[in-house]
This record gives C-alpha cells, sequence and structure tokens, in this order.
C-alpha cells in the first residue's frame, strides 16, 4: 500500500469509519466487533473511490440488512444471539454478493473487491437471506 492508499485509509477512518460502525451497532441493537482488512480493501491507485465505494460496499449493505432483520424484537434478539462479528476484506477477488458475502458460526463476512460498487441493493438482499436463514 502506498503513500496514496495510506492517506485515504487514515481519511476514511478518521471521517467516515465510526459513523458507519455506529450506525451498524444502532442497527444490529448491540456492539457487533468489526474487523476492517484496510489493507486489502485499499485497492492500488484507487485511492480516490474510497470514499464513495467503501460505504456501498461493505458498511451499507449490513446496515440495511441489519435494519430489516431487526425490525421487531424477534430480530432483534435474533441479531444478539446470532451475529458475533463482521469481517471486511478483500481476499479472493469476488464481485457478486453470492460469492463475496458470506454467514457462518456467527460471523458475517464480505471479502468484495472493489467493483460494481452501485449494487447495494443486491448486497443488501443477500445478507439478509443468508443471516435470516441461519438465525
Amino acid at each position: 500500500m502506498g503513500l496514496a492508499e495510506r492517506r485515504a485509509v487514515k481519511e476514511f477512518q478518521d471521517k467516515s469509519f465510526a459513523k458507519l460502525q455506529d450506525d451498524i451497532h444502532k442497527a444490529a441493537g448491540f456492539p457487533v466487533p468489526i474487523d476492517v482488512s484496510w489493507d486489502q480493501i485499499a485497492v492500488e491507485g484507487q485511492s480516490h473511490n474510497y470514499a464513495e465505494a467503501w460505504p456501498e460496499l461493505y458498511f451499507k449493505p449490513v446496515i440495511e440488512a441489519f435494519r430489516s432483520i431487526g425490525r421487531d424484537d424477534m430480530g432483534k434478539d435474533a441479531l444478539k444471539a446470532g451475529v458475533k462479528k463482521i469481517e471486511v476484506r478483500n481476499a479472493k477477488g469476488a464481485y457478486s454478493p453470492h460469492s463475496a458475502i458470506s454467514f457462518a458460526d456467527g460471523t458475517l463476512t464480505i471479502d468484495h473487491e472493489l467493483s460494481n460498487v452501485g449494487d447495494t441493493n443486491d448486497r443488501t438482499k443477500h445478507i439478509i437471506e443468508i443471516v435470516e436463514r441461519a438465525l
């Protein structure tokens, strides 16, 4: 990761991540741990896209899915009992919800490359489906 990427990561962490993390915690109803592999999601030469792309790829789908799942007490209780952590990374170069997003043993993993940024609704729907099925 070069200087441009490190600067963009730091700026995102300082200006955006805390709010997105808070929104996830509120939607989940509890402070679910979020582990972000910053060095993996920071694609070289794409630092100018992080501020727009990362929320759409990694965080907004989780927020919206958890809001939907936790819309009542039954859903909130299920999230609290079943979701142990969220992992965000880009290790396998996956670009579709079905290949990039999984939920196993209480861990929601989003392993998505920096592409298909506008497909937020598809990622949200997939998260709802796989998490509700497992809860």
